[in-house]
Formats: structure tokens, C-alpha cells, sequence
């Protein structure tokens, strides 16, 4: 099996991203525009909190090496792309297919997880970080840049998840597993280089750490079975475009 296989890629190309299961491109286009819009106000809001921290944590402050940083600035990327894609695709422009067989499938990859990742954010913060934070010197600005940042950005790409069709395979959790390993390590390393822990359920002092992190990779993984499995009930009943002519010669191939 090729790597273009064994995650469904053969069946993937770039006009999917751009062409709503309901709806007309250009709607999809103009609701992606105001996801930036949004997402980009939610970037000043994280640097103001970020600026005017908890008084309590003095000088000491992150940015970011939180997951949640990067996750939101990978979803801004994702809303950009599917912008740019839109423009190429109406100057006729835009390919179905990477030049690289690596970067389309990393490109796949990267519309299979995004929205995993986004909602791994929000239960993580909300569930596990938010309860016992310091929000006696929150403004109205920090209130903005926690629901923005940590539950708005996932339901703005839960929509676009939604209004999509793209083509999916289990062995999706395999990048999920990848990307929890990955953080851990680089956790490690910033642990390391400044002596501090991003988060503090990841303090190496607690006997049980070893545990923790292998929960962790685990649950990562099985969250990336799971979205698979939602994307697969999702497009049971829809078909993904071929290429980029819809009305006339792009023959439709029905999700299996």
C-alpha cells in the first residue's frame, strides 16, 4: 500500500476544500472570511492577555509553546488557505494535486485533524486548565480572548469540517499519535532550555508522570479514531468531487 492509500489520499484534491456539502462556494468563502476576521481579533486579545497576565506568576509568562497557541494559529492558517484557494480556484488557478506526493498528503492530513485538534483544546482547557485559574483580574478583553481562543475557534472549524467533504481513513489517528508524542517532546525540551513546565499536569515530580503521558498519547490517538470514524458517518450520504468542474465533466464518486 502507498502512503496515498493507506490514508485515503488518492481520493483527496483541493477543490473538495473549497466546495460546501450545502451552499455555494462563494458563501463558504465570505463565512471563512469572517472566521479570520474573528480569529485575528482573537490574536490582539491573546497578546493583551499574555501582556496583562495573572499578577500573581510576576515576569514569569508563555506564549507560544501553549498546545492551544499553536493549534489557533494552525487554524488561522487553515481559514487562509481555504481563502486563497477560493481566489485561485476563480482565476481557474488552482490545482487538485500537490506537485509533491508528501505535501498532498500532508495537506489531507492536515483537514483530517485540524478539527480534532481544535475540540482536544477546548475539553482540555475547559475541563482540565480553566477550573483552576486566577480570573479575579480578567477585563472584558480576557473574557473575549479565552471563548474566542479556546470554544469559538472550535466551532467555527467545526462548521467548516461539516460543510466539506473530504475523504477520510482510520489510520488517520496515526498523525494524531505523532502530534501528542511531538508536544510531549517538545515540552521536554522547553522544560529544559527555561526550567519550566507549560503546563503543570506535565511536571515530571509527580510519580505518576510516566502514566500521565502514556494516557495522554493514547487518548490522543483514540481521538483520532473517533473524529474518523464522525467524518465517515458524515459523508456516508455524499458524494466528494473529483476535480475542478462540478457541472460538466467532474465526475462524482460516491464515499464509502
Amino acid at each position: 500500500m502507498s502512503i496515498e492509500s493507506i490514508f485515503a489520499s488518492d481520493k483527496f484534491n483541493f477543490f473538495q476544500t473549497i466546495t460546501p456539502y450545502t451552499g455555494t462556494k462563494k458563501g463558504l468563502f465570505i463565512y471563512r472570511v469572517i472566521c479570520l476576521i474573528i480569529l485575528l481579533f482573537g490574536v490582539y486579545c491573546s497578546i493583551y492577555a499574555t501582556i496583562n497576565r495573572d499578577p500573581k506568576k510576576g515576569d514569569h509568562w508563555i506564549y507560544f509553546a501553549y498546545f492551544t497557541n499553536q493549534t489557533y494559529y494552525a487554524i488561522i492558517i487553515y481559514f487562509v488557505i481555504g481563502i486563497i484557494n477560493y481566489l485561485r480556484d476563480a482565476k481557474g488557478t488552482l490545482k487538485g494535486r500537490a506537485s509533491s506526493t508528501f505535501v498532498h498528503v500532508i495537506g489531507h492530513i492536515f483537514y483530517n485533524i485540524l478539527f480534532t485538534l481544535a475540540f482536544i483544546v477546548t475539553i482540555v482547557f475547559w475541563g482540565l486548565i480553566f477550573p483552576g485559574m486566577n480570573t479575579s483580574f480578567f477585563t472584558f478583553l480576557h473574557w473575549i480572548q479565552e471563548f474566542i481562543q479556546h470554544f469559538f475557534q472550535c466551532v467555527m472549524v467545526g462548521i467548516d469540517w461539516y460543510l466539506i467533504t473530504v475523504p477520510t481513513s482510520y489510520y488517520h489517528f496515526i498523525p494524531m499519535f505523532v502530534v501528542g508524542i511531538a508536544y510531549l517532546i517538545f515540552a521536554l525540551i522547553y522544560h529544559k532550555i527555561y526550567d519550566i513546565w507549560i503546563y503543570n499536569f506535565l511536571n515530571q515530580n509527580k510519580k505518576t508522570w510516566i502514566v500521565l503521558y502514556i494516557t495522554l498519547i493514547i487518548v490522543w490517538a483514540l481521538f483520532g479514531l473517533i473524529f474518523a470514524g464522525l467524518q465517515k458517518f458524515k459523508n456516508r450520504n455524499r458524494k466528494f468531487i473529483e476535480n475542478d468542474t462540478e457541472e460538466s465533466n467532474g465526475e462524482e464518486i460516491e464515499l464509502v
